[in-house]
């Protein structure tokens, strides 16, 4: 995983809150709290930035730069990657980021770039990845490989080939697809599916789930006939998602599968790698080039409103999906009935990509209920994106002599990263890390028996991690509940799928979680946190009961069966046993506490339907049907069920 880009130094946010804290008394501020009509007071903020913004030095004081190609940087990076690299004792995958880096700073047939490929596939020869391998050798020759150092890199094929032809059986191939080509991952499990009938103009939904609306829950999903646990009623794309920048040279950033060993760079910014010419042409032809040149520096500047970064990803696709037409754009908007947009009534059969964008655009924003500071400090932040998406992209000549699409252009990015604020959801897949070290907590397992084995075992551990953000056009309508009685599970093709993770009874209402966070806090401090983020109050049933800690203490039988379940060796044979006896008759399931089975539920699933093992070098042969269930018992509970 490579480093944040995001710096403290050139935080937007902090500096947005030095220039509040100077201009208290200023008249600027004094206009801004006496304006009463809140559907004005953007404009006006607006225009004030702007003013400020003319002669403010904000370039400066972030230290925005355009992002351009520098082997200077590409030198550097390669030679943090060769700092890692020591033969028997190097950090194989830590080096290969670096190279990437490199690949991705480095200048179009530069030697910096060949030699960069070229350390790369001696990372791939270590590894034993022989197609992976040659693929970086051919990518080094068309990068203008320096003559001098040829007959190493021809001589690395020779013994790379011959190896494949005389030693197939002793040196395995880590996958069977064409490296520097897209592929489709895949479980090795049958893939997800609804478990009931779809509805008729929503392939993709189960027919029994409803969108209502009423005074107290706004807009909401039921389900119109009973759920069990394990159930599959949703399973959709998302609209945008942004690759997170940590994985910036780890995963491809439009498909975003883990191709580390065969990335190749945009050529236009130094943030963005691709997994094939394939994947790069889409990603530019929807969106890439309406923000590629100021992907790093917002980045950079973000600071905490980073979930706001897929609304410029949002506002990228809403442009290209009109073939850049802003006009046109604007028609159709001014022309829209929001009131009349719904998701679950359009048939998405033969919907358009403009009709799914309307889905999005309709999503709340929330402005009306923010702060005067707060709504000011996104106008700033988005002003500062909006001056540099017209300098640095081909917006600029499209907008910049043209008030009404100018204007346009900001009004979406406003509107996108206050709705992308609210609605994203974090994009994850499952690693495995296993631990040979003694741990005295885990002597004594929180089943509350010893550990019988005389030997030290060895522990596989299953862990989620955020790869990237996205918003989603169906799901974005579940409310929240600290409680929640679905979860969602990344599938490694871009799909989300929601699960219901305990019975749910027809009629009831279907709830996510905002934030898993939430659920590790008392119920005051998750109250604060979701009224300043989703600005509304949890009434949940964890909430009012104020319970500590929203989980439920095992009871025996739970704990009995738990404890044999553990014992089986193969995840995909034990769910059907956790499902039935999460299903069984008059079970029964508290209104304010989560279950064991319901964690172990949703994290089983994401370890069968998240996790890709021809991405896992820590066990690149093994399939996920040959790890027992040890990995879900070992932390997942541990803190929350003694």
């Amino acid at each position: 995983m490579s480093k944040r880009l995001s710096n403290k130094k050139c935080d937007v946010t902090k500096l947005f809150d030095t220039l509040w804290k100077e201009a208290k008394q200023h008249r600027v501020a004094i206009l801004i709290q006496n304006q009463p009509d809140k559907d004005k007071l953007a404009e006006l903020i607006k225009r004030k930035t702007d003013d400020f913004l003319r002669t403010f030095p904000f370039r400066d004081r972030l230290k925005l730069q355009p992002d351009t190609k520098d082997n200077a940087k590409a030198l550097a990076a390669r030679n943090r990657g060769n700092e890692l690299f020591v033969p028997m004792q190097g950090k194989y995958l830590e080096s290969l980021q670096h190279y990437n880096e490199s690949i991705a700073y480095s200048e179009p047939g530069s030697e910096a770039r060949a030699l960069a490929y070229g350390n790369r596939s001696v990372v791939c020869l270590k590894l034993g990845l022989s197609q992976e391998c040659l693929e970086n050798i051919r990518l080094a020759r068309a990068s203008n490989y320096p003559a001098r150092l040829m007959n190493k890199l021809n001589k690395r094929e020779q013994d790379v080939k011959r190896c494949i032809e005389n030693d197939a059986q002793i040196i395995p191939r880590r996958v069977t697809h064409t490296p520097g080509k897209y592929w489709a991952r895949e479980t090795g499990c049958p893939a997800l599916q609804l478990s009931y009938e779809p509805h008729a103009n929503i392939p993709h939904l189960a027919k029994c789930v409803e969108l209502r609306q009423n005074s107290q829950y706004g807009r909401h999903l039921v389900t119109t006939q009973h759920l069990k646990a394990g159930d599959v009623f949703l399973i959709e794309k998302p609209y945008a998602n942004l690759l997170c920048d940590t994985e910036r040279y780890k995963r491809c950033a439009f498909c975003q599968n883990e191709d580390t060993f065969t990335l190749i760079p945009c050529e236009g910014c130094t943030v963005t790698m691709y997994c094939s010419k394939e994947c790069m042409d889409k990603a530019h032809k929807q969106y890439h080039r309406y923000e590629c040149g100021v992907l790093r520096d917002c980045w950079r500047i973000v600071g905490h409103l980073f979930g706001g970064m897929v609304g410029l990803r949002t506002v990228a696709t809403a442009i290209a999906s009109f073939d850049q037409d802003l006009e046109g754009l604007a028609h159709h908007l001014n022309t829209l009935d929001e009131a009349n947009v719904n998701a679950f009534t359009m048939d998405w059969n033969e919907v358009t990509d403009s009709d799914i964008y309307d889905t999005i655009h309709v999503l709340t924003t929330n402005q009306q209920r923010r702060r005067r500071k707060d709504l000011s400090k996104l106008i700033f932040f988005t002003s500062i994106v909006h001056l540099l998406l017209l300098e640095r992209t081909e917006l600029g000549p499209l907008c910049e002599s043209n008030p009404a699409r100018n204007k346009l252009l900001f009004d979406l990015l406003l509107r996108h990263v206050q709705t992308s604020l609210i609605n994203k959801k974090g994009v994850y897949h499952m690693t495995r890390s296993k631990d040979d070290e003694e741990e005295d907590e885990y002597e004594d397992n929180y089943f509350g028996y010893d550990r019988d084995d005389e030997e030290e075992q060895e522990y596989t551990d299953y862990g989620e991690e955020t790869h990237a953000i996205a918003v989603y056009p169906l799901s974005s309508m579940l409310n929240h509940s600290c409680i929640p009685n679905v979860a969602p599970i990344h599938l490694l093709d871009g799909r989300c799928a929601f699960v219901a993770s305990r019975p749910i009874a027809a009629g009831e209402q279907l709830f996510d979680v905002y934030d898993f966070l939430t659920m590790e806090f008392d119920p005051s401090f998750r109250r604060y946190c979701l009224k300043q983020s989703y600005f509304f109050n949890c009434r949940c049933p964890a909430c009012q009961s104020g319970w500590p800690m929203p989980f439920r203490n095992k009871s025996l039988a739970e704990e009995h069966f738990l404890l044999l379940l553990r014992e089986m060796d193969n995840v995909v044979q034990g769910l059907p046993r956790l499902v039935e006896y999460m299903n069984q008759a008059g079970r029964h399931y508290p209104k304010h506490q989560i279950t064991a089975a319901e964690v172990i539920l949703s994290h089983t699933l994401r370890m069968i339907h998240s996790y890709s093992p021809v991405d896992d070098m820590l066990n690149e042969m093994e399939g996920i049907a040959e790890i027992g269930l040890e990995a879900i018992f070992k932390r997942i509970l541990i803190r929350n069920f003694r």
